[in-house]
């Protein structure tokens, strides 16, 4: 007898018999093939970047208003500037290491831009008219690193080498 029809099509997903569980194939590892989950990014997002010049400029104006009144002749104004400015200071070392930074270091930078915030405001409050600059800076410093896109960039996978 000659079988000239092909065979039926065979789903192999569907179950032959109601009540088994049916086998779908072997697992794949997420590892290889089809990626799951979001893409980390491969260059330094806009936001941490105009962090990293935010952090840069105002501690550079920093360094050169402490230097500034130091040459003035009035050194106690100038530590009291250098000192209230600490926290912006050094964040403005760590906007060196946002390239390969991990998450803590975005972390910590948006602490000690809360706590420069709080200073910036004590200042005001007080009559000194000065520190808007700072404050306006670290209240942006802290929006841009707060934004999923920092989170995703500080969070990448690391490749060692």
């Amino acid at each position: 007898m000659s079988n000239e029809f092909p065979p039926p099509p065979h789903d192999p997903k569907a179950n032959p018999q109601p009540g088994l569980p049916s086998y779908t194939g072997p697992a794949q590892d997420p590892g290889y093939g089809y990626g799951y989950g979001p893409v980390a990014p491969l260059t330094m997002p806009g936001i941490v970047r105009a962090a990293q010049i935010v952090v840069w400029v105002l501690g550079g104006l920093t360094l050169l208003g402490v230097v500034g009144l130091a040459a003035s002749g009035d050194p106690e104004t100038a530590g009291a500037a250098a000192g209230v400015s600490l926290c912006l200071l050094v964040v403005g070392g760590f906007a060196f290491t946002f390239k390969n930074a991990g998450n803590g270091v975005r972390v910590t930078c948006i602490v000690l831009m809360s706590v420069q915030i709080a200073l910036g405001v004590g200042g005001l409050a007080s009559g000194n008219p000065g520190g808007i600059l700072g404050l306006l800076g670290s209240i942006a410093t802290v929006i841009l690193l707060a934004q999923g896109a920092a989170g995703a960039w500080f969070k990448r996978p690391r490749t060692t080498l």
